[in-house]
């Protein structure tokens, strides 16, 4: 399932240029188009090159190009800094750029201690594919608490956040804007499948989403990319209502994603999020 992640450089360009109208960076449109966005013509002009070897990129009859010239149509696209992070990654030649070295799903003695002690804030640790490593008691009765607590330790039955978010309806409920959500996890995986287009384990999760879910693979297929390390989410959770949290993400010493999810002091958001720390059945039991 390889060619999943192994993503297209031209079909990349094509989805780029398409998504651009004319008038939007101020050209002129004469006569009629016979697709949308700009013609391969403008975006040679554009960024410099002669059509005919912008043709050939987006044809896939040249597999890369240096990186002064993919920043050159990066620049002509418009495209966003994670968008030109990934168009690099995907159009320069291997030899060019260095490969990271595969990691162990393994979190070290320190991480777990760290995320042990961080009570009062919801944490996991994730690696690339976005499976989950480790969790703390918040952040599981956060998001998963139909699941056992255990589950991160088991490579069977090891969670992963982007399968839980499109297959789980215990978890997709818990989005309150859960289309936006959803568009985060794709254009993040993708994001990240430009420093893995060989890990078959990767390519699996992809394979396995595409088939499973139709929203999954629309999304997938419009090839989008955007990296996702902080911001807000507003969550409907059934036990303690609507909470609206920040999250961050930081990138271990071992590869692995710290993620976590915190209120601000003192607000509703807080005492809603602790409330997720007590045995509610046993309190109300006594």
């Amino acid at each position: 399932m390889d060619e999943y992640v192994n993503t297209d450089l031209g079909s990349y360009l094509r989805q780029m240029r398409e998504r651009i109208r004319p008038e939007e960076i101020g050209l002129v449109s004469r006569g009629s188009r016979r697709v949308p966005g700009l013609r391969r013509e403008e975006v040679a002009a554009l960024a410099g090159v002669s059509q005919t070897y912008y043709t050939r990129l987006e044809q896939a009859q040249t597999a890369h190009a240096s990186p002064s010239i993919l920043l050159s149509i990066s620049r002509a696209l418009e495209l966003s800094p994670d968008e030109e992070e990934y168009l690099l990654k995907i159009g320069t030649p291997k030899s060019e750029r260095p490969v990271p070295a595969p990691k162990l799903d393994q979190v070290s003695p320190y991480t777990r201690m760290l995320v042990a002690s961080l009570g009062n804030v919801a944490v996991a640790v994730l690696n690339y594919r976005c499976d989950i490593l480790s969790w703390n008691p918040m952040y599981h009765r956060l998001f998963a608490p139909h699941l056992d607590f255990s589950a991160p330790e088991s490579e069977d039955f090891r969670p992963n956040i982007v399968k839980l978010n499109f297959l789980d309806e215990n978890v997709r409920d818990l989005y309150v804007d859960w289309a936006t959500e959803s568009l985060a996890n794709v254009t993040y995986l993708r994001f990240i499948a430009a420093n893995h287009r060989h890990d078959p384990r990767l390519a699996e999760l992809i394979g396995e989403l595409t088939i499973q879910s139709a929203e999954f693979a629309k999304i997938w297929g419009r090839q989008r990319v955007a990296n996702c390390t902080e911001g807000t989410k507003v969550f409907d959770h059934p036990v303690v209502g609507e909470l609206e949290l920040m999250y961050q993400s930081a990138e271990l010493q071992d590869g692995n994603i710290l993620k976590f999810y915190h209120a601000e002091k003192g607000s509703p958001n807080e005492n809603a999020l602790n409330l997720l720390t007590v045995d509610l059945d046993a309190v109300h039991t006594r």
